[in-house]
């Protein structure tokens, strides 16, 4: 299988962003860090300060995404994907994700990046988390639907901000990770309209990652899973100071 241009694992350092247009208006950025993982090469982070299903300071757990416990790899994506569309992806598979921090993680978005045989750009998993519920969604998003900055919508299937319907639909775009950048947006509209009433967007720098120091993690920043936690609650908290209607989980 061949790799993105000798990327195999990687750290991203960048910022992410959120803006909500309607009914009220309300905004924020702050920096983040996240790793890209090849799933088929886990066993490089054998012996390294990331730790794969243990205990450490940064750990990556399997059983909060589509990779085997055992005996870890990307056949797990690769299978959901294949029971969605009809594509090839018997190439690399690539995850984009926050690692655990002293056992505590939460990712309201992770994103597998799955390949052709040839390790051409074949589909993405946008995979979905919720708070407090602790629920996960995936959704797959063919490449050729996102490939040249192209705007692809789908149905919202999945509740995840109790400050918004369930009635609405996303539309999204992602700048594929093949060179040292990488970008996701997620557009919300309502079943009703046309304009967006929500946006959000996450852009990265990567460099390369081999697991033997954390340090290009901490670069900057605090850890991200407290980070995401804190920040998830402090912004629901400002929302409904603003009134926004609360919608419970259906």
């Amino acid at each position: 299988m061949s790799e993105i241009k000798g990327l195999i694992h990687a750290v991203g350092h960048g910022s992410t962003w959120h803006a909500r247009l309607s009914p009220k208006e309300h905004r924020f950025q702050y920096r983040t860090a996240m790793v890209l993982l090849d799933l088929d090469r886990l066993s490089d982070f054998q012996n390294s300060m990331l730790k794969v299903n243990r205990f450490g300071v940064l750990s990556f757990r399997t059983h909060r995404h589509l990779c085997d416990n055992t005996a870890p790899s990307g056949n797990q994506a690769r299978q959901f994907v294949e029971g969605v569309i009809d594509t090839d992806v018997s190439g690399p598979v690539k995850l984009l994700t926050n690692p655990h921090f002293l056992g505590i993680g939460f990712n309201p978005l992770s994103v597998y990046f799955l390949h052709s045989r040839t390790g051409e750009p074949a589909a993405a998993i946008y995979e979905v988390s919720n708070t407090p519920w602790n629920e996960i969604h995936r959704y797959v998003i063919p490449y050729r639907r996102i490939a040249q900055n192209k705007t692809h919508s789908f149905d919202k299937e999945f509740h995840v901000s109790p400050f918004n319907p369930m009635g609405q639909r996303y539309v999204t775009r992602a700048l594929w990770p093949r060179e040292s950048d990488i970008s996701i947006y997620l557009g919300l509209q309502n079943d009703d309209s046309d304009h967006l009433m929500f946006e959000a967007g996450l852009s990265l720098r990567l460099t390369p990652f081999d697991g033997h120091s954390i340090k290009p993690l901490f670069t900057g920043i605090w850890p991200q899973s407290l980070i995401v936690i804190g920040g998830i609650y402090r912004e629901a908290f400002a929302l409904w100071r603003k009134g926004l209607r609360y919608h419970p989980h259906p």
